[in-house]
């Protein structure tokens, strides 16, 4: 997780000091929740003022004056409002950030300004009070010869042989036969449905597949064409599915008439060594070693996933701390806009298809605290043991992740440090560094 620091994002075009001298008392009104009362001195504030008009003078035109020669008394009738609110906020963006950059404070989110309440003048200090959220300062204790569960990653015969099934299943043709369609047949038909003898539109296709044996849209659909063979018309009378969007046809039977095209049998290669050629293997026996050794990587990576869980399980478990609110808002936020996104792709989390909107956010809300929660634990691990990372670390990382998502490195790199998301990689790099370190030194049996 990258450190979260204060968002400056106004374009101020003032000349003037920006490294200014100002007072700061801080309160602590919880471990993670700080009030700043910020002084910046009269003398600051005047000379900010007068900078602003000074700049405003060489720019302003108005009616009767040169430009450059408006009298600063003018000046201020017509723009002294918003000169003060320009001046006030330049200040407090100005002492803010030094106030948390002398004080090493690393605030959460923005902070709490009341700028309603905040009076500036020439001849006064300009005092305010800020409020922001800060992640806790936590000490994990107890990561090094930690206590881990192991289980079995060796790879067998019978995983390669299965694989390689897996790999036969994903190149399947599929024959036109001679014969009444049977299990675990593609079955292509015609078919159209009438209610009362009227025909239902929208119920009909041509050249529709149907797999025997699997699960169709309407149910017992697949169960209607086994047994028939190729140019066969059959009618049975089916239900209309209670979701169906004509709400006066839901639920009611439906004749329909089908008309088998095709019975096509499924046919799968045999795993050989023109099997493993088609793969771009030598042999089979090549193509073997290559399975077995993508195998025992991927179960390598899973069983480190396993581990990194149970190694946050049990520091989360062991150390109780406060989480910042805008902290978690934000990781929130980022969680429900992915799953919005997913929704749209049509990969809904079954579970979540008839939780509403209310309900969704009480749900994510407990995993955007778990992972604030993973990122506290990892970033204070990653400074007590002073993990860095190289600029070309983050490289390769970033280059990895621009071949996973299969887009170009460069244009993944300029929009990475367009957001400023070069720190969220950084810290990501340290948190593995991190658990590597816990998984080396972890107890041995």
């Amino acid at each position: 997780m990258a450190k979260h620091k204060h968002d400056h994002a106004h374009d101020h075009k003032h000349h003037g000091n920006t490294d200014i001298e100002i007072k700061v008392a801080i309160e602590e009104i919880s471990t993670v929740k700080k009030r700043l009362t910020i002084t910046v001195p009269k003398e600051t504030v005047k000379s900010e003022i007068d900078s602003a008009y000074r700049n405003l003078k060489s720019t302003a035109s108005i009616a009767g004056f040169r430009k450059g020669a408006v009298p600063r008394g003018v000046l201020q009738a017509k723009f002294g409002e918003s000169v003060m609110a320009d001046v006030s906020g330049r200040l407090v963006e100005l002492s803010y950030t030094k106030a948390v950059r002398d004080n090493n404070l690393s605030p959460a989110g923005n902070p709490e300004i009341d700028f309603e309440s905040l009076k500036i003048d020439s001849n006064a200090d300009l005092t305010y009070v800020a409020t922001c959220e800060v992640s806790p300062d936590v000490k994990i204790e107890g990561y090094r010869g930690m206590e881990l569960s192991k289980q079995e990653t060796e790879v067998s015969d019978a995983d390669v042989e299965d694989a390689l099934s897996r790999l036969a299943e994903s190149r399947v043709e599929y024959v036109e036969v001679d014969r009444a369609g049977a299990d675990n047949d593609l079955v292509t038909v015609d078919f159209e449905a009438s209610v009362n003898g009227k025909p239902v539109d929208d119920i009909k296709a041509d050249d529709f597949p149907v797999m025997i044996g699997s699960n169709t849209p309407l149910p017992g659909f697949d169960t209607a064409v086994k047994g028939v063979k190729k140019d066969t018309v059959k009618e049975v009378t089916l239900k209309i599915p209670e979701t169906y969007k004509d709400k006066e046809l839901a639920d009611k039977d439906a004749l329909f008439k089908i008309t088998v095209k095709a019975v096509k049998e499924k046919r799968l290669p045999d795993i050989d060594d023109e099997f493993a050629k088609d793969l771009n293997e030598e042999s089979l026996e090549t193509l073997r070693k290559k399975v077995a050794d993508d195998l025992v990587s991927v179960k390598a990576e899973s069983e480190k996933e396993r581990i990194k869980t149970e190694i946050l399980d049990k520091l989360i478990e062991k150390h109780q701390f406060e989480l910042p609110t805008s902290l978690v808002d934000r990781y929130h936020s980022v969680i429900l806009n992915n799953i919005v996104d997913s929704m749209k792709a049509g990969n809904m989390d079954p579970e979540d298809a008839n939780l509403g909107p209310d309900e969704l956010k009480e749900k994510y809300r407990s995993e955007a605290e778990r992972r604030v929660r993973e990122d506290i634990v990892l970033d204070s691990i990653s400074a007590s043991e002073n993990l860095e990372v190289s600029t070309e670390e983050v490289d390769k990382a970033v280059r990895h992740l621009a071949e996973q998502r299969q887009i170009p490195y460069e244009s993944l790199m300029e929009r990475i440090e367009q957001e400023g998301s070069l720190g969220v990689i950084e810290d990501g790099l340290k948190h593995e560094a991190a658990f590597d370190i816990i998984i080396a030194e972890q107890k041995k049996a």
